[in-house]
Parts: C-alpha cells; structure tokens; sequence
C-alpha cells in the first residue's frame, strides 16, 4: 500500500471516531434533557388538574394559596376573560389567574410556580405578564377618586369627628422594595402633586410632607401627633392644647390608610418582597395588588389580616410629621393661608366639642 493509500485510510478513520463521538454525545444530551425535565416535572398531574384539585378541594386551600375564595377565584377568572384573557390551548384561564395570584400573594419565586404547575418558566412568565396586563384593564372598575357629591363618610358622622366632615379620604404613602433602573431616565420620572384634582369644597387628610391648604389639611407642625405617641398618655391628659386635639382627631382618620397598608402587604407579600422584573412590571404589580384588594373588598367580606387596632401606626411613618424635606413651596401664599384658617375653625370646634 502506498503513503497515500494509507494517509486516506487514516484520514477515513478519524472521521469515524468523530461521528461516534458526536452520535455518543448528542444521546448523552438527550439523555440529559430527558432527566432535567423529568426531575423539573415529575408530578404525576398536570397544572390543570392541579389547579382544578384546589379549586374543588377545602375552601381554606383557595384562600392560603390565592388569597381569595374559590367562588371570587372564578368570579376573578370571569372578569379577566372579559378584559381579554385568553385560553391558549394548554393553560386553561384558572391556571393563569392561579399562577398569578400565588406569585403576589406567596411571593412565590418563578422556579416554584412552575414546579406547582409543571410548566416551562417561559410558559408561567408569559401567563403571569397576560393576567397582569388584564388585571390593569380593571384599574378603572375598582380604584375611583371620589367626587364631589361623595356622601359622607358613617364614620365622619361621629360627634368627635364631625368637623372633618367634608374630607373625601386621607393620603399617605409606604415604602416598597424595588428594583429601580438606573440613570437619568429613572430620576425624570418624578411627578408633582399639582396633578390631583380636589372637588371645590372638599379636601384630603395628609401627612406633614404636603404644605397645608384648602385641598389637603396637614397636621400642626411642632405638636404632639402619632397615635403611639398619645397613648403613652393618660386618657385624661392625651392632649394639652386644641392643636393637640386636632393633630389626634387628624390621625386617628388617616390611621385608616396605615392600617390598609398593612393589610395589603399581609395579603399579598409581593409588597414587602418584590422580585427584581423590569421597573414598569414592579410598579404595574403593586397598582394590581392595590386593584384586588379592592376586588376582595368589594366580592368578599374579609377581616383575616386586619387585626390592627386605631391605635396602631405604620412602621413607615412612626416618627416624625411626615416627609418634613418637603417645604411645600409649589403652593401660593394665599393658598396655603386659606388653608390655615381653615385648619384653624376645625380645631376650634373640636376644641369646643370635646
């Protein structure tokens, strides 16, 4: 044989060698795949059955895992697939609401989801993103300002609270964790609160950060005004002064939004642990946990999480009067005058009446 001959010889064998190394790995991967998948779903049931068996199962299932009842479960699911929620052929419209509900109400992770319901993560990701996108879609069904023929408050009614008859609601604010992007387009986000719009003759009840006017009552500055801090009083010496007996009055009536605070964020601890998506999704999802709450309050007498009392303050805003760097100076003089005096006849006539 010549050289030649047997150069092609060897060359013929190499080839061999490389197509059974190929052939060898590309059946060890498939190998591989095939444990991975086996190991990531290996529930013997499906996330059809896995939803439908909670579903059908004991009451108290649906509400851990969901955070609401199975009757409001496939209340929910009716009104998402009226907003335009969608079947798609392998995840039925219960599994998308369940998937999303776990995740804000659990904070379950997406490996977790997709454990429970045996599904590819892209798979739960997009459900999660559809149901999101719906759920905004009632923002205008459940969340509405009041207007000016806003009736009274019961609780306004009460002798002690009287004078604040004509305040529409109170507004407060509590820190979320969130993931915010960095760089200038994140800091040009920021938007005044010239934005709101009070009916004529109404007002708001807000924290020491908002300058005092005719559309938002603040506390006195400089006086006695969370509610933990007058309980270490007396019942007979709680106040010293009518400032002090409006500061009480104003709190005890913005204690309503701590406390909502609290119960959001029991409910769904999505709030207190948020997972690190896009910026616009993180925000998206506490405006859906707001839109919910509001669903669950309205379908279903719920006190499971709000065991606060009227004395209890948010941990958020314990101390202080408030976001005090904020001196107010987008309002006018005349404004922020007018409010004083009438923050002013509110005080004396609590004063009066007490």
């Amino acid at each position: 044989m010549s050289d030649g001959d047997d150069l092609s010889c060897d060359g013929s064998s190499s080839d061999d060698l490389s197509m059974e190394a190929a052939a060898w790995w590309y059946n060890a991967a498939q190998i591989c795949a095939a444990e991975w998948k086996k190991l990531k779903h290996d529930r013997k049931m499906s996330g059809k059955q896995y939803i439908m068996r909670q579903l059908n199962g004991h009451h108290m299932v649906c509400y851990d895992n969901y955070r609401v009842s199975t009757a409001n479960l496939y209340r929910l699911c009716d009104e998402l697939r009226a907003k335009g929620l969608q079947y798609n052929g392998d995840v039925i419209i219960e599994e998308h609401v369940g998937m999303f509900l776990q995740m804000i109400g659990q904070g379950s992770t997406m490996r977790k989801i997709t454990e429970d319901f045996q599904h590819s993560e892209e798979t739960v990701s997009r459900c999660i993103r559809n149901v999101l996108q719906c759920v905004m879609l009632m923002k205008s069904d459940y969340i509405k300002l009041p207007g000016v023929d806003a009736p009274i408050h019961p609780k306004l009614k009460q002798s002690q609270f009287l004078p604040f008859k004509d305040a529409l609601g109170a507004i407060d604010g509590t820190h979320i964790n969130a993931f915010p992007p960095s760089g200038q387009t994140f800091k040009e986000r920021w938007r005044d609160r010239k934005g709101n719009i009070v009916p004529p003759g109404r007002y708001y009840l807000v924290d020491g950060g908002y300058a005092n006017t005719p559309q938002f009552l603040s506390p006195y500055r400089g006086k006695t005004y969370h509610l933990a801090q007058f309980s270490t009083r007396g019942r007979e010496n709680r106040y010293d002064c009518a400032e002090e007996l409006y500061n009480y009055r104003h709190a005890q009536l913005r204690n309503i939004v701590e406390k909502t605070f609290g119960i959001l964020k029991g409910r769904f601890k999505i709030c207190k642990e948020m997972h690190k998506y896009k910026y616009d999704m993180q925000t998206d999802l506490v405006i859906a946990c707001c839109i919910l709450h509001n669903f669950i309050k309205r379908h279903q007498h719920d006190n499971s999480y709000d065991g606060s009392s009227d004395d209890e303050v948010d941990s958020d805003n314990a101390t202080g009067l408030g976001n005090d760097d904020e001196d107010g100076s987008e309002y006018s003089g005349t404004a922020t005058q007018v409010g004083g005096a009438m923050r002013d006849r509110i005080r004396d006539m609590l004063w009066d009446n007490r």
